[in-house]
């Protein structure tokens, strides 16, 4: 019982401590207040950035901290790192305040040093699921990811309380876009990021203390256990070359056990060690068939080419066609991901200025994926996960045709379909991990995924520069189409999978 609860009081952590990778996740809702804020301000900064080279620049941060979680955590130990990740985290959300004031400053901070300790954060909380709860890795992982649904939730009505409360429409045109034009709006922004910080700093150094006081006992047991179990293998190995000095071979290739004194159930245990020593010093083929079964199995491992379901290392992997289609179908479906996720209100403000709309789709789209996440993973196990990565590239493809086309015609349409839609993109990365362990097996998973990810990063790096070359040269319709013919791609990439 004191067990569970332990366990519980570490679950109940991580999802707290998970809650500030949600910043990212809301910041579509928030970039058009931040647009509006720098277009009123454009006279007072010295150099002008778009503010949506924040996501871009936290993306790639956020796996840099990633890979420099290992070499922290070993100098000053796990619970001092995710305390002061979390710390950092909220200070660099406090920091908005005074960053958001100069766009270098606000996507360096917010953007790339926020991103930097939400992955450190981020990889410890992982980790220390999985020490705590190794039976249930997959079950705490999956009910941590609740924290970013939640926090999105929470950080999209805040966004809405603090910087627009009384429904103020974005009234100016500009540059082909729309911007809000209130004075006490716009004054109200930086605000923001004070109320978010101190509600972060809230909720992780809560989650922390739950996490140091639920782990340090589980985590004390179990190493106690590790150091009994060494001693048991190591007193086994010992018996094992004391039993093995008392035993001859004969020329038939036999073993002759002599008789040991045994201690215990005597000749009980007289009888039972004969057979154990037979079969453990004794095995049936020789040598010499061994070596020849041993050189002709790693002759077929390598002229084999690696299918689905088969172990492939990375190396193996990017020599086949399937690697390729998989990474490509990643990319451009990520396309679809991040034109939707960060530029839904801004695209669909141009034609419907209610705000409280936009905040009420993000709300529910959140709350649905706490349903449909689960649920695309149940569709995986019994339809196949090429299947359900098809279905939902196609759905996606046409879902953002139709927003385009609905926008237009009928606004209300456009604000079902931006429910729909985010449910179809959001389990993005579930589907692409799920979807290379299956195309090249789980033995080098993570490895695997990570080169599979590897274009995401000069994408995202792109996306601010296409965005605003798009918007300028073609137009807000004909990028979002963009983003449907990407998911295409996406489909007959997987499709193609059938083929390799």
């Amino acid at each position: 019982m004191v067990s569970i609860t332990r366990k519980s009081m570490v679950l109940v952590g991580a999802v707290l401590n998970y809650f500030p990778i949600s910043l990212i996740s809301s910041y579509g809702n928030l970039l058009p207040y931040i647009d509006s804020y720098y277009h009123a301000n454009r006279d007072n900064i010295h150099i002008s950035v778009d503010p949506l080279w924040v996501i871009s620049v936290w993306i790639c941060t956020f796996i840099f901290g990633m890979i420099f979680t290992s070499p922290i955590e070993r100098r000053v130990g796990i619970h001092c790192s995710i305390i002061t990740g979390d710390i950092l985290v909220s200070i660099c959300v406090l920091g908005g305040y005074f960053a958001v004031k100069e766009p270098l400053t606000f996507t360096v901070v917010f953007g790339g040093v926020q991103g930097v300790f939400a992955g450190v954060v981020y990889s410890l909380i992982v980790k220390l699921l999985l020490q705590t709860m190794p039976d249930h890795g997959g079950l705490a992982s999956g009910i941590m990811a609740a924290g970013p649904v939640l926090g999105a939730m929470l950080f999209l009505g805040v966004a809405y309380i603090v910087v627009n409360p009384h429904n103020e429409k974005p009234d100016l045109k500009f540059d082909k876009k729309v911007f809000f034009s209130n004075r006490n709006l716009i004054s109200r922004v930086p605000y923001y990021f004070l109320v978010m910080g101190s509600i972060t700093a809230s909720f992780t150094l809560i989650g922390a203390a739950f996490m140091y006081y639920g782990s340090w006992k589980l985590i004390q047991e179990k190493e106690e256990e590790e150091g009994e179990e060494e001693t048991i293998v190591t007193s086994n190995v010992t018996s094992r070359g004391e039993l093995h000095s008392h035993t001859s071979s004969t020329d038939s290739g036999k073993c002759e056990v002599v008789p040991l004194n045994v201690t215990g159930n005597g000749a009980q245990e007289q009888e039972r060690i004969p057979g154990r020593l037979r079969s453990f010093f004794c095995p049936k083929s020789s040598p010499k068939s061994e070596v020849k079964n041993s050189v002709s199995s790693r002759k077929i491992r390598s002229t084999k080419k690696p299918h689905a379901g088969v172990d492939a290392s990375p190396w193996e992997a990017m020599k086949t066609l399937r690697f390729w289609l998989v990474w490509l179908a990643y990319i451009t479906s990520n396309h679809t991901n991040f034109l939707h996720l960060n530029l839904y209100k801004q695209y669909g403000q141009r034609i419907i200025r209610d705000d409280k709309l936009f905040v009420t789709a993000g709300i529910i789209s959140n709350a649905g994926l706490v349903i449909v996440q689960p649920l695309v993973g149940a569709a995986s196990d019994r339809i196949g996960i090429r299947s359900t990565n098809v279905y939902l590239n196609a759905a996606s493809c046409l879902f953002m045709c139709l927003m385009v086309v609905s926008l237009h015609t009928f606004p209300w349409v456009y604000m079902v379909l931006v429910v729909v839609e985010n449910l179809g993109v959001s389990p993005h990365t579930l589907l692409f991990s799920l979807l290379g362990a299956y195309e090249f097996g789980k033995t080098h998973c993570a490895s695997n995924m990570g080169l599979i990810r590897s274009g995401n990063l000069v994408l995202v790096l792109l996306e601010p520069l296409f965005v605003d070359a798009m918007v300028k040269a073609i137009g807000w319709d004909w990028l979002y189409i963009t983003g449907g013919l990407a998911s295409a791609v996406a489909t007959l990439a997987i499709i193609a999978l059938d083929w390799c």
